[in-house]
């Protein structure tokens, strides 16, 4: 576990507080709610988001230390019909980790009979309804960040549920529509009172969307009051900002989603951080990935790439999306424009591959216009004067007296 001793003491204890460890997690619920493994380190989860979080995404970040992922949110009534595409967001594979399938919908009814068929799949360690996305098309469905206005039918909703199925019922929401409507702690105990086993809070206003400033200090009074666990999410973009919702809020685990997208690394970058308790340095949202070793970055990028492919396989197969081998390549090659570019953030190439994405048609331009851009950074590296190296200091013995 993280524990605070004084023969093993972190970073932080040495400084204020006399000695009271900063960050400090002890046994954590959340590890027997979802059957996760304990190696005495934080919790860092991928967020669900759609069109991003699909099984090679969650594959890739499970690979490089999420601890539990989401599935894409998917409607609850399209759900009941078995031949509906939308289990197409369902499909999962080996080797993704635990893997919490995501909902939205109104119907206490429909929510908890589409329950039952999420578990019969035998895929999942729990059901998440969402309450907290912001997209128009949801809201006008009264599904959504609109359920944050009616917490006696997110109450309903995970009865429902929860008299039917077995797996932990699980709510992920917003702190209320707008700053004058704040509605978290009638959420919270509307969650409580239904036997909700944790939720997740996205320390933002609907009216906010992924903009704005995160309020730490209300997700650390949703913590201090809630009886169950909470998991922050919101602006963990670094290492650093990782470190500063723990310690400002004290949450049972954290959640991230748009910082994972093309860079699965910023998970082991985390969990390394907490591995050597030293709190890392602040560093801008844009600076935040290190520089990478290119073999190292073009082999991750290109394994996601076939993983896509491999994945639209199954799909076509079993739902006909994409119907031929020919779609599969182009919706390859559209998966890369739209959210595998991200992968070449800050090398000097990537100016020369966005210029010629609409002339991309195969995985093998793709390869070839990535290989172009490594070529690029490649030379651009090695213009750059070497680091200086820090002279070591020699340990003087001390005299004995």
């Amino acid at each position: 576990m993280f524990r605070h001793g004084k023969k093993n003491p972190c970073k932080l204890c040495l400084q204020k507080r006399g000695g009271k460890c900063y960050i400090l997690i002890m046994s954590n619920p959340l590890h027997t709610i979802f059957g996760l493994r304990d190696n005495g380190l934080p919790l860092v989860f991928l967020a669900p988001m759609a069109g991003y979080s699909n099984a090679p995404m969650r594959r890739i970040s499970h690979r490089h230390g999420a601890a539990m992922s989401y599935t894409e949110m998917a409607n609850a009534r399209a759900l009941l019909n078995p031949s509906e595409r939308t289990w197409a967001l369902m499909e999962t594979t080996k080797l993704e980790g635990p893997v919490v399938a995501h909902l939205y919908g109104t119907e206490p009814d429909v929510f908890a009979e589409a329950a039952v068929k999420v578990e019969q799949t035998k895929r999942f360690v729990a059901i998440d309804l969402n309450a907290g996305c912001p997209a128009k098309k949801v809201l006008a469905e009264g599904a959504g960040a609109e359920l944050i206005k009616d917490p006696q039918r997110i109450h309903d909703m995970i009865v429902a549920a929860r008299r039917v199925v077995s797996l932990p019922i699980t709510l992920k929401t917003r702190l209320g529509p707008s700053p004058d409507k704040l509605a978290i702690y009638d959420v919270l105990a509307a969650v409580e009172a239904a036997g909700g086993a944790a939720l997740a809070l996205h320390a933002r206003y609907t009216s906010q969307g992924h903009r704005g400033d995160v309020h730490y200090n209300l997700l650390a009074q949703v913590k201090q009051r809630a009886n169950i666990p909470i998991i922050g999410n919101g602006n963990v973009h670094t290492p650093y900002a990782a470190w500063h919702m723990f310690e400002k809020t004290r949450v049972d685990a954290i959640m991230l989603g748009r910082a994972a997208v093309g860079n699965p690394w910023i998970f082991t970058n985390i969990r390394d951080s907490f591995k050597t308790r030293i709190k890392p340095k602040y560093h801008p949202p844009t600076h935040s990935r290190p520089k990478m070793n290119l073999e190292t970055l073009g082999k991750v990028l290109f394994d996601h790439l076939d993983l896509e492919r491999e994945h639209l396989k199954v799909l076509s197969a079993k739902y006909g999306i994409p119907p031929t081998a020919e779609d599969i390549e182009e919706t390859v090659v559209n998966a890369f424009r739209c959210r595998h570019f991200r992968y070449l953030h800050s090398l000097k190439g990537a100016c020369y591959v966005r210029k010629c994405l609409s002339e991309l048609r195969t995985v093998d331009a793709v390869r070839e216009a990535v290989q172009g851009c490594f070529d690029r950074e490649a030379a651009y590296r090695a213009t750059l004067p070497p680091k200086p190296v820090k002279p070591v200091k020699k340990k003087i013995p001390k005299k004995k007296a």
